[in-house]
């Protein structure tokens, strides 16, 4: 750090030298002292800016980059970011590996809670389809319980049909590997076998009030001119029939609009920028430091700058006050 006091003495100096000159003296020797001492102070001056602006400088730069490193150096020791780091790592190359079959394409950045509310919506409208079916059947709670699970049942396979037909070119590739998609397609056949039940037992529970709405139930007797014939029930049966598949394919192409081409793309996504966060938050405590280090040193520049600007002022001034103390002025 170069000294801050030469500017006392230079004040000092300058102030002896004019008080000299206004004194009219006459002496020459107090005139060659006068000049030793501004000659003395000027060489000191032009020294001081030569270094401060080169050397001071330097160590400046060279200071603050290791107090810079020293900071990145104690989050690369951390546990917890080599961890994060890594898995950061590897989700990035996942994701980029399924871009690449993507066609370099990223994915829509859909969020999970706004793709399930229109799947949620065909359970409702399964629910208002298939609620009076329960509820003419069996106790409120029963009633209740069965319309959920089948709303359930109709949004999950409306969902695991639509993404399977969307996906099935990547699925059935021949470079993937039968294990990668064997659990896919497990629960594409149990949401497929839930989803035939559960249809099959709406058309039964709902066969079966229908006969008896029309008298044609177990316990029923032919009247005057005979019971209703099954055309009859299927008749008033099979538009509800074709509401539910309706609803159900709704559902499945609204799942086959909004998923990917290849699976697990936006969950990789996804993957991968929650632990780009997670590296965020744990960098954040080490960049606010950097951050004031740096600002510690651009102050320190600064003050360095203003004090070059005030050394050439006052150098201007010594070299004036020295033409006026040579002999023959």
């Amino acid at each position: 750090m170069p000294i801050d006091t030469l500017g006392e003495d230079v004040h000092r100096v300058v102030r002896d030298a004019k008080a000299f000159i206004s004194s009219n003296q006459k002496s020459n020797e107090q005139r060659q002292t006068q000049l030793r001492d501004l000659e003395a102070v000027g060489a000191r001056l032009s020294n001081e800016i030569e270094e401060r602006r080169t050397r001071y400088i330097a160590q400046l730069e060279s200071d603050e980059r290791a107090q810079v490193d020293r900071q990145w150096a104690q989050l690369n020791a951390k546990p917890q970011f080599i961890q994060a780091t890594k898995q950061n790592q590897t989700n990035l190359q996942i994701f980029e590996n399924l871009r690449q079959v993507n066609g370099g394409a990223y994915p829509r950045d859909l969020s999970p809670v706004l793709y399930v509310i229109p799947l949620v919506l065909v359970g409702l409208a399964e629910w208002y389809v298939n609620f009076a079916t329960f509820e003419a059947t069996f106790i409120p709670v029963f009633a209740i319980a069965g319309t959920l699970l089948v709303a359930a049942v109709f949004a999950w396979a409306s969902h695991m049909h639509g993404s399977y037909v969307k996906q099935i070119a990547e699925i059935t590739h021949p470079s993937i590997e039968y294990r990668n998609v064997l659990g896919r397609k497990i629960a594409l056949v149990i949401a497929t076998i839930l989803l035939i039940a559960a249809l099959a037992t709406v058309i039964w529970l709902r066969y079966s009030i229908i006969a008896e709405q029309l008298g044609a139930g177990l316990n029923s007797e032919p009247g005057t001119f005979g019971g209703p014939t099954t055309s009859m029930i299927w008749s008033k049966l099979g538009p509800t029939i074709v509401l539910n598949v309706l609803i159900w394919g709704l559902g499945a192409l609204y799942s086959w609009a909004m998923n990917e081409k290849v699976p697990d793309l936006r969950e990789s996504y996804r993957d991968w920028q929650r632990s780009e966060r997670k590296l965020k938050r744990l960098r954040r405590p080490f960049e606010k430091e950097v951050a004031r280090i740096n600002a510690s040193f651009t102050r320190k520049r600064e003050q360095n700058q203003v004090a070059i600007n005030d050394y050439n002022h006052n150098l201007s001034d010594v070299h004036a006050l020295i033409e006026r103390l040579r002999p023959g002025r």
